[in-house]
């Protein structure tokens, strides 16, 4: 016997009531052990705060998915999150064929993807949870301090040669933080519009080995995530703040302003390649998911990525109270 609703448990219950007293016990016995979840094993005991989560999430974001899912079971101690690293494509795989309920990923679902999706009749819903974007780091020693949005697309289509400010050319060594990672098909798709980068990049296997790579290269500039070194607090972004430096990049119109990636410019839109984080799921609203996404996308969740140096989607509003009264000061 199972309900779907709260209406016909009630008249179920009133029909048990006026049942002879031993007959009542004895369907009342039988009603709550069909309705158990224990007894059901094709539903497994999951509620927003409770119940086992498997999360695949892209490895550019790691250090905030971690510190995310480290807060949420510290406050709610019934819920066991298992996450997993890797790239968006592989976390999407992972979403399709039921490896996971929930994925963080720093895109939408492509028209193909979501056919592919229907296909099983499932719809992902997801919350845009905060705004990162795409660094170029360079070294340190390195004597450029900026470059045009036409001197990048002309590194990720042409060449890798760039003026220095004598007007000298450099050649440099371009790198990406991971091979199939997230920025990777960023610039293919959205910069190059191709199915391959030009043969002068290369990559490592991540983003700290990128990064160690560029700390000791004068000419080396690598294409990451500025979620990896977003948190000033962080061991790796301290270990590297001097050796380092982003570029400043300027917008895509013609004489737009340079500006670095941080929170303030995802918030004016000033940086050209600002990126989405999405938490996205497939399950229904009273799932262990949604709790999980619900927390990200809310007040706590939203506090741990302002606090990591990402944008949040969502700022929680301060009311600040002014008195224009004059003050009785005493001479």
């Amino acid at each position: 016997m199972e309900f779907t609703a709260l209406t016909d448990f009630l008249c179920c219950l009133r029909i048990l009531r006026s049942m002879p007293h031993r007959l009542f016990i004895a369907c009342a016995l039988i009603f709550f052990s069909c309705g158990s979840p224990a007894s059901r094993p094709d539903k497994p005991d999951t509620t927003p705060t409770s119940g086992v989560l498997n999360v695949y999430f892209e490895s550019g974001i790691e250090k905030h998915v971690l510190n995310q899912a480290y807060t949420f079971q510290a406050l709610y101690e019934r819920a066991k999150l298992n996450l997993f690293s890797c790239n968006e494509n592989q976390a999407i795989q992972a979403l399709y064929n039921d490896s996971c309920e929930t994925i963080v990923i720093t895109r939408l679902l492509s028209n193909e993807e979501l056919k592919t999706f229907a296909s099983k009749k499932h719809v992902p819903k997801y919350s845009l949870v905060a705004k990162t974007g795409m660094a170029l780091v360079c070294n340190a020693s390195l004597p450029v301090k900026k470059l045009s949005y036409a001197d990048v697309i002309s590194l990720v289509k042409e060449s890798n040669s760039i003026p220095d400010s004598a007007g000298n050319s450099i050649q440099l060594n371009l790198l990406i933080d991971k091979n199939g990672s997230a920025i990777y098909h960023y610039i293919i798709d959205s910069l190059v519009h191709s199915d391959k980068l030009p043969n002068y990049f290369s990559s490592l296997n991540s983003s700290t080995e990128t990064l160690a790579y560029v700390a000791t290269h004068t000419n080396a500039v690598a294409f990451i995530d500025f979620a990896v070194l977003s948190d000033v607090d962080d061991l790796l972004y301290k270990s590297y703040s001097a050796k380092i430096r982003p570029l400043a990049i300027g917008a895509k119109t013609p004489n737009g302003k340079y500006e670095r990636p941080h929170q303030s410019s995802f918030k004016l839109n000033t940086y050209p390649f600002t990126r989405n984080v999405y938490v996205m799921r497939k399950t229904g609203d009273f799932t262990l998911a949604k709790g999980f996404e619900s927390f990200v996308a809310g007040p706590k969740g939203q506090t741990i990525f302002l606090k990591q140096g990402l944008l949040p989607s969502r700022q929680q509003e301060r009311a600040i109270s002014v008195n224009f009264e004059a003050l009785n000061v005493k001479n």
